[in-house]
């Protein structure tokens, strides 16, 4: 096939006028560079950098400087022609440089790349003023690695890379006193210099980290998470609460723990067990986790549970006469049933909790452990008991008593029971049930009208064991007169009657329904004087009443728990009080 129009045919003229078109359109190309991170953009022009306007250049070495990007600036000052220019600008650069370097925290990479941290604020204003004297840092230092896409940190703060392996100048911030930081490949962090330092938040760490916190006297609180085989040097004077969680240690003892005012270890696991036997006899808190079964650590070394059984309550009892609160976490029941409470001899003890690990499910019958027989003769000064939450067809709290136990002010007790045997406290005390099931309650003699009695609702709960929304109790076949009668006090405990056939007694100052149909226009609730809590038979997930009738009748208001209620569409609702709010949910709507 010929060619349309063959090249010898092109006349001079035509063959000038498409070469010149060919060399217009060349030269309309722009090549565009990335912009450079930083506060200000600086606009590229990368086509035409030997046409560029000087002052255009100037701008974005000037830029660069102060993005601490140092080696972009170097690149754009060799573009400048006037030489005054570029050799004040080389000043400016270099003194920007040996400032970023003597005060400025910066990281080094495994390859051994350098990069500075959250340092632009500063380094403005030391090129604004030539001096940072009168400078005031922010007094939060927050170093983290980004954790997938999650970019949590404030504007103008800078991400750690995975990879960091040194980090320099942190005494160059004096005023610090709360530093979060991961430690990522550090195998060292050197601290020293940061004597206003609070607070230290240690995330994620290289296998044996060392911490030098040796000039922080002031140093109250350190968090360590994933912190394998770290070691702590700290001030002799710094008592800091020291919490951590996720980890393995050969020993405790690394963690300068002799000196911890208050130690919480959750999930952590070691070589040697014997924790008791490292930390300060003046320890005031007492916080640990009993996991099941062994681990291994990256070195191949087998770590193990701390212990709660016979052997660590005796030390317990000798090491540790100080101590005001105490939490155990298990992880499995049988741990639970192993330690023999009734031994504990903490004279100074105020606050115990022992938490059973649960998940949100409900618990079935054939998962409960065996009954509970529960008593503390050795801590007198105890103010809390929280057991937190218990499966068993009898627990029985009648060993806790005022002549072992006189102060006791508040006892919690979670999970699900056939029978409840009540504390036989003869001075007045709160009681929280958080109850999934309870069939029969009995209160001892002595006790009778001593305990204000809670009631919660625990078919839903948290992943901390403790009930979530504090809703009542609908569902329970207890005797509701024998609890009037027995408890100073019921709250959260919905009557099996409903309002149109309840007869309030005269001393009763709050009630608690939970029916689809209220009904409040029966003469008994004429001269009430107590608080009704309206419920439907269930709630939904933002909160709405499932009431599909509701007068009010001789209610009012100052009769009323709440001045606002969510009903059911179509719900039928009567003799309103004034001042009260009535909502209704949407058509087919699940809230």
């Amino acid at each position: 096939m010929k060619p349309l129009l063959p090249l010898r045919r092109i006349s001079p003229r035509l063959f000038t006028i498409l070469t010149m078109t060919l060399l217009g359109l060349t030269a309309c190309q722009r090549v565009y560079e990335p912009l450079p991170k930083g506060d200000s953009p600086i606009t590229p022009e990368a086509g035409e950098r030997l046409h560029m306007d000087q002052g255009e250049i100037e701008r974005r070495a000037t830029g660069y400087i102060r993005q601490l990007s140092f080696d972009l600036a170097r690149q754009e000052l060799e573009l400048l022609t006037d030489r005054r220019v570029r050799d004040s600008l080389h000043g400016v650069l270099d003194r920007a440089e040996t400032f970023a370097d003597a005060h400025l925290i910066y990281v080094v990479d495994a390859q051994r790349r350098k990069k500075y941290m959250n340092g632009r604020t500063r380094i403005a204003y030391y090129l604004e003023h030539g001096f940072i004297s009168s400078y005031e840092d922010d007094t939060s230092l927050i170093l983290l690695t980004l954790e997938g896409n999650n970019y949590s940190q404030s504007e103008g703060r800078d991400y750690v890379p995975r990879d960091m392996v040194e980090i320099h100048n942190l005494s160059a911030y004096p005023r610090t006193t709360d530093l979060e930081i991961s430690g990522a490949q550090l195998e060292r962090l050197d601290l020293r210099g940061l004597r206003s330092l609070r607070k230290l938040v240690v995330k994620g760490a290289k296998d044996g980290l060392i911490i030098d916190a040796s000039d922080s006297p002031l140093l109250r609180e350190i968090q360590l998470t994933g912190t394998p085989n770290l070691g702590l040097r700290l001030h002799p004077s710094a008592r800091p609460k020291l919490i951590v969680s996720g980890s393995y240690f050969a020993s405790l003892q690394s963690l300068a723990v002799e000196q911890a005012s208050s130690l919480y270890l959750d999930n952590v696991r070691l070589r040697d067990i014997d924790l008791l036997g490292k930390v300060s006899r003046t320890l005031t808190t007492l916080d640990i986790s009993v996991e099941a079964g062994d681990t291994f650590g990256s070195d191949g070394l087998r770590y193990r549970p701390l212990p709660f059984d016979d052997a660590f309550i005796t030390k317990l009892n000798g090491q540790l006469p100080t101590l005001k609160t105490l939490r155990v976490l298990f992880a499995q029941r049988e741990d639970f049933d192993k330690a023999s409470f009734e031994k504990l001899n903490l004279p100074a003890l105020e606050e115990l909790s022992l938490r059973i690990r649960s998940s949100r499910k409900a618990v079935p019958h054939s998962a409960w452990g065996r009954d509970i027989h529960f008593s503390l003769s050795g801590c007198p000064q105890l103010k809390k008991l929280a057991l937190l939450p218990l499966y068993a067809d009898r627990i029985d709290l009648s060993g806790v008593t005022s002549a072992k136990n006189p102060r006791l002010e508040s006892v919690n007790l979670s999970g699900g029971m056939r029978e409840l045997v009540t504390p036989a406290l003869s001075h007045e005390h709160e009681l929280t049930l958080e109850v999934e099931a309870l069939d029969k309650i009995t209160v001892p003699q002595g006790a009778t009208k001593k305990a204000h009695a809670s009631f919660v609702d625990y078919t839903s709960r948290g992943d901390e064991g403790h009930a979530g929304g504090n809703l009542p109790v609908r569902f329970s076949d207890l005797d509701y007169d024998y609890l009037l009668d027995h408890f100073a006090s019921v709250s959260g405990f919905c009557v099996s009657t409903p309002p149109s056939k309840y007869r309030p007694r005269s001393d009763e100052r709050a009630i608690w329904f939970g029916f689809n149909i209220l009904d409040f226009s029966g003469e008994q609730w004429r001269d009430f004087k107590g608080v009704v809590y309206l419920h439907g038979l269930e709630r939904s997930r933002t909160g709405s009443e499932r009431i599909d009738y509701l007068d009010f009748g001789h209610l009012r208001l100052t009769n009323l728990s709440t001045t606002s209620l969510r009903v059911n569409p179509g719900c039928v609702v009567k003799n309103v009080p004034e001042g009260m709010r009535i909502y209704y949910s949407s058509i087919g709507s699940p809230y």
